[in-house]
């Protein structure tokens, strides 16, 4: 970590006329006096936690809360604290399906907010699901976000305890931000469960302030 300091200056100056006058005489002096004063502002690594954002106005002075389905009171876990942070990940609902012997495709449900009286989640605020990360370190040094599945879906009270084969797929993503810095790349993933796969990559110089990776 390392503190920033910007520095400015500014210039004054002051215009005056002087004049005497006398019976008989008229003398006047136009005069310009210049003074130099300065002006200092110092930034130093941000390690408060960073709030969720939407995924499709990631604007960080306009939070919001996301519905998160795999947990009790179906609020997110927190987000990581620390310049560099993982804020948030959404949590991926397949829905309910029937049984079956054959291979099936199903689409992820999308990611909810939370309705205005905090009761349910309200339908009509469907997003794409997300993953955001912010960089307030001040070193546009880059970074490297990663995602492993810790293992295969299964079920302990059910006779074939174990979906085996089944694939998480993550595509079109798209990197997003109110930064005006170079965006961190992002790639189409098929999560290998046990192995990380690679999310976003922000090379040095890309990559600060807060970004989403949408799907």
């Amino acid at each position: 970590m390392k503190n920033i300091h910007f520095k400015s200056a500014a210039l004054l100056v002051v215009l005056a006329t002087v004049s005497t006058t006398g019976m008989k005489a008229f003398a006047a002096e136009d005069y310009e006096r210049n003074y130099i004063s300065g002006g200092i502002v110092e930034f130093v690594p941000d390690t408060n936690p960073t709030d969720p954002v939407d995924p499709e106005n990631p604007d960080p002075n306009k939070p919001v809360e996301p519905w998160d389905p795999t947990t009790p009171d179906h609020k997110p876990n927190p987000g990581t604290d620390g310049p560099l942070s993982i804020d948030f990940a959404s949590s991926i609902d397949f829905g309910k399906n029937k049984i079956t012997n054959k291979d099936e495709l199903y689409y992820a449900e999308p990611q909810y907010l939370w309705n205005e009286d905090h009761s349910s989640f309200d339908p009509a605020s469907a997003k794409p699901n997300y993953v955001q990360v912010s960089d307030k370190r001040g070193t546009n040094g880059g970074w490297s976000l990663t995602v492993k599945q810790d293992g295969q879906f299964k079920n302990d009270d059910t006779l074939n305890k174990v979906l085996t084969g089944s694939e998480i797929k993550f595509t079109q993503g798209k990197a997003d931000s109110i930064s005006a810095v170079t965006a961190p790349k992002t790639v189409d993933m098929t999560l290998v469960p046990g192995s990380e796969t690679k999310v976003m990559n922000a090379e040095k110089g890309a990559g600060a302030g807060t970004w989403v990776d949408r799907f």
